[in-house]
């Protein structure tokens, strides 16, 4: 019964990290209404921006927070110029082309300058210390349970903020009805930005929970984020930010149980 209990808090730690790449996604669709592949492509570089600077500032944690949030938010927000003229044309088929390519060049960008396109892993300080919670007979990983709390309060606050500010409904506005919202004078461009910025954040913020939980990186991380999210997208609808938490908490819960208990 222990282990069950144990896997159950690691299956919801991962399924959380899950629903926020989701949830950045999905806010991607609300606000220009394109499937952003390159999203999770983007958490990568944001974690290699953290680790580069670990490196070359004597591993000081502080200084490769703040660059990964400054390049989570740029990079995110350098790729809505990209995708602009094409939603205004509602050439969505164009976007998933253009997001697609978007993950294609940073992968590259990745396999080319960072690390000669290895793997790398981040320090023990940035992964909780490798230090676990002991109840009784169960024990967690301290790292797995803070990303899982961090995770349920950033989703929550960008649930809140999307549905109880005007910023927020302004944003749900434009995916509902671009046209009526622009005549109702939401600024296209100004919402927009906004929007990538919020996104870029949440980025950092998951590139942050992935160094703690996985404490490690490379090329290929982000093809593995982006399909997940591309399907639990397509299950619980696509824009759908409630159905899209759950189901990547669902998702998250069944890949624990199926390692733990599945045979092979």
């Amino acid at each position: 019964m222990e282990g069950f209990i144990a896997q159950v808090i690691n299956g919801l730690a991962t399924g959380s990290i899950y629903a926020l790449i989701v949830l950045g996604m999905n806010l991607l669709v609300l606000v220009r209404d394109i499937v952003h592949q390159g999203y999770a492509h983007i958490v990568m570089i944001t974690m290699a921006a953290g680790w580069l600077t670990l490196n070359s500032a004597n591993g000081n944690i502080a200084i490769a927070i703040i660059v990964m949030i400054i390049t989570g938010i740029l990079v995110t927000m350098a790729t809505e110029p990209l995708f602009r003229p094409l939603c205004k044309r509602g050439a969505q088929l164009e976007t998933i082309v253009l997001a697609m390519s978007v993950g294609i060049i940073l992968t590259e960008v990745m396999s080319q300058f960072v690390n000669n396109g290895g793997n790398f892993s981040f320090p023990a300080s940035m992964r909780g210390g490798g230090k676990t919670v002991n109840l009784g007979l169960i024990q967690f990983s301290l790292a797995n349970i803070i990303a899982l709390i961090s995770a349920i309060v950033v989703a929550l606050l960008l649930l809140w903020f999307m549905f109880n500010t005007q910023k927020g409904r302004a944003i749900r506005a434009m995916a509902q009805n671009l046209r009526v919202a622009r005549t109702l004078g939401i600024p296209f461009g100004q919402t927009g930005l906004f929007g990538f910025a919020l996104a870029g954040i949440l980025a950092a913020i998951i590139a942050l929970l992935l160094i703690m939980t996985v404490g490690t990186c490379g090329p290929s991380i982000g093809d593995t984020f982006a399909t997940k999210a591309i399907i639990l997208m397509l299950f619980a609808g696509i824009g759908n930010l409630k159905g899209g938490l759950m189901s990547a908490l669902f998702m998250g819960l069944v890949e624990s149980m199926a390692l733990a208990y599945l045979p092979g």
